[in-house]
């Protein structure tokens, strides 16, 4: 997503953020800047209907960084005709249930990344959740292998239509 461009993000984030359902949690310096963020939905199923409904606003922001880099249009098509991992498919993310989106940070901020990630699944558990769906691509060895360590749990690995392999992890947030 981040291949984009921000005005693209910009309008994902805006239109999650109206939709009501999503928890977002950011990390900031003391300067102010950005370290990380941590972002999912109490609700995966609402928000993709958000974000079918606002189609023409994240295709039009995305626009630009198309026209630079054709090839883009191809993987969103390839990414949006896939099915859902839940129902059974080789989909990329889950469409219903509460749902782990994404979670990044600035290098060397590691411990910090680890404590909002955590903070953001109390907050999860806070709103009632009882467990968070998500996934990994295997290439990113250590962020799957943080995850595991602060307690998901791998529900199955798959190969995405474009070739990846992704892992379905899932926190059980039941006390």
């Amino acid at each position: 997503m981040f291949r984009l461009g921000r005005p693209f993000l910009q309008q994902y984030y805006k239109i999650l953020i109206d939709e009501g359902s999503s928890i977002i949690l950011c990390s900031t310096g003391a300067d102010g800047k950005l370290l990380g963020f941590v972002s999912g939905s109490l609700d995966a199923g609402s928000r993709n209907i958000a974000l079918k409904k606002h189609l023409f606003r994240l295709a039009w922001s995305a626009l630009p960084a198309m026209v630079r880099n054709p090839g883009l249009i191809a993987e969103i098509l390839k990414r949006k005709n896939a099915d859902s991992p839940k129902e059974g498919g080789a989909g990329y993310v889950f469409q219903s249930g509460a749902h782990e989106e994404f979670w990044a940070y600035l290098p060397g901020h590691g411990g910090d990344a680890i404590e909002l990630h955590l903070k953001w699944l109390a907050y999860m558990a806070l709103l009632g959740v009882e467990e968070v769906l998500g996934e990994v691509d295997k290439v990113n060895v250590m962020v799957a292998k943080t995850h595991r360590l602060l307690g998901a749990r791998v529900v199955r690995t798959f190969h995405t239509p474009d070739g990846r392999e992704r892992t379905l992890i899932k926190y059980s947030l039941r006390k």
